[in-house]
């Protein structure tokens, strides 16, 4: 195994939560057993492309400047092959070996390839998965910069207090953005048959059936060890990021996100975030359910790799980005996050050892930045497993070999 397996079934539905008492499993409602079967293996090319229709979400609407993707003039023709385990292979086999539902690659802003499958349109709003923490992240650095919050460095309990006196009581908002909280949790192993493990018990009862929020279990967590000393992919800390977004500008995460990212930058389509609960009480989930086209999550893609310009603005400033993209310490540094795995880890982003960085979500979701190639690379998948390693290097063994046919 090149790195974790981010996630039981669906990794950024977890929940370590010992206040929610254990309970034979009641049987579902009909809205109920639709959510369950969102994530069945023959169900997730068709329902991954649509979640917003199984699950209660907010919605951030598009403005009147949208940005523009031309299309290069070599897109009709452009086909690169690539080298994997000794074969060689083509877009179109990459897309089938890789299920891949749909593929978008970016040069100089201009559209290089695009395609969609198992009937997905411009239109088909797809399931970020884990690859929306990093837009938490980016909404992080704007509200800093919009004088919500005052830094990185501040304690999460400045903006949280309902925090004071848990395992996050001294860990800061650094600590979150780099899964180096120190704050317990397992995001490795999981038995969905096993509701005495409190995982499990957070996909059942706050994402099928609402019968809390996500990170009403923070309080409930341990410590294992000092904040920033050791990295640990948790879930619960991109979700309390949302938590402290929303208390820090006094609106929904939505909202923001509407008004300082979608409206601003020029996207396209609505986009969707899955809540926890009903509209008057849930969160939105910000480990990972954002659903959006595909040609927004490129832009979102070019105003990272723009420095966080894009359609004529600065929408974060470039020093973030380059921050929010940079291993600054041993335990998130290349090759420390897992045996044999060379990525490092930033705020929420994903570092490879050649400066390009993405994000990404369970079954197969990536979001694929190469600044200094001025390529950005999308790919919305239904993998069979949520992660699967040799899935995920043939994506980068292709990745590599577009930027090399780009040059």
């Amino acid at each position: 195994m090149y790195r974790r397996i981010t996630t039981t079934l669906l990794s950024i539905l977890l929940i370590t939560t010992c206040i929610i008492p254990l309970v034979i499993r009641a049987a579902d409602t009909e809205e109920e057993a639709m959510r369950r079967d969102f994530v069945m293996p023959e169900n997730r090319a068709e329902k991954f492309r649509q979640p917003d229709a199984y699950f209660p979400h907010r919605v951030a609407m598009p403005g009147d400047n949208v940005m523009q993707l031309p299309r290069s003039a070599s897109a009709d023709k452009f086909d690169v092959t690539y080298e994997w385990e000794g074969e060689t292979y083509t877009i179109d086999e990459f897309n089938v070996r890789t299920s891949t539902n749909a593929l978008l690659i970016l040069k100089d802003g201009m559209i290089v390839k695009e395609i969609y499958r198992n009937g997905s349109t411009p239109e088909s709003r797809f399931i970020s998965w884990s690859a929306g923490k990093s837009f938490v992240s980016t909404l992080v650095g704007m509200a800093i910069e919009d004088g919500y919050i005052d830094g990185v460095n501040d304690q999460l309990t400045k903006y949280l207090p309902a925090l004071k006196g848990s395992a996050y009581d001294g860990v800061s908002i650094r600590d979150a953005l780099q899964m180096s909280s120190g704050v317990e949790w397992d995001e490795e192993s999981y038995s969905f048959s096993d509701l005495t493990k409190p995982l499990n018990r957070g996909w059942e009862y706050s994402i099928l059936k609402h019968q809390y929020r996500f990170v009403e279990g923070a309080n409930e967590l341990p410590r294992a060890h000092e904040p920033g000393e050791k990295y640990n992919y948790n879930t619960m800390e991109t979700c309390i990021l949302g938590w402290l977004i929303e208390n820090a500008t006094k609106q929904r995460m939505m909202s923001y996100l509407e008004k300082r990212l979608w409206q601003p930058a020029g996207m396209e389509f609505k986009a969707s975030w899955m809540i926890d609960g009903p509209e008057e009480v849930g969160r939105e989930m910000a480990g990972g359910m954002l659903a959006a086209s595909l040609r927004d999550y490129g832009r979102f893609g070019l105003l990272m790799s723009n420095g966080g310009y894009l359609n004529g603005k600065q929408h974060v400033s470039e020093e973030w980005v380059r921050e929010a993209t940079t291993a600054d310490r041993e335990a998130i540094d290349y090759g420390n996050l897992y045996e044999d795995y060379p990525l490092g880890y930033g705020y929420q982003w994903w570092l490879q050892p050649s400066g390009h960085f993405e994000a990404e979500g369970i079954y197969g979701q990536l979001v694929y930045i190469a600044p200094e190639d001025d390529v950005v690379i999308i790919k919305l998948s239904y993998w069979p497993e949520p992660w699967v390693d040799s899935m995920e290097f043939e994506s980068y063994a292709f990745f590599n070999a577009v930027i090399e046919a780009l040059e």
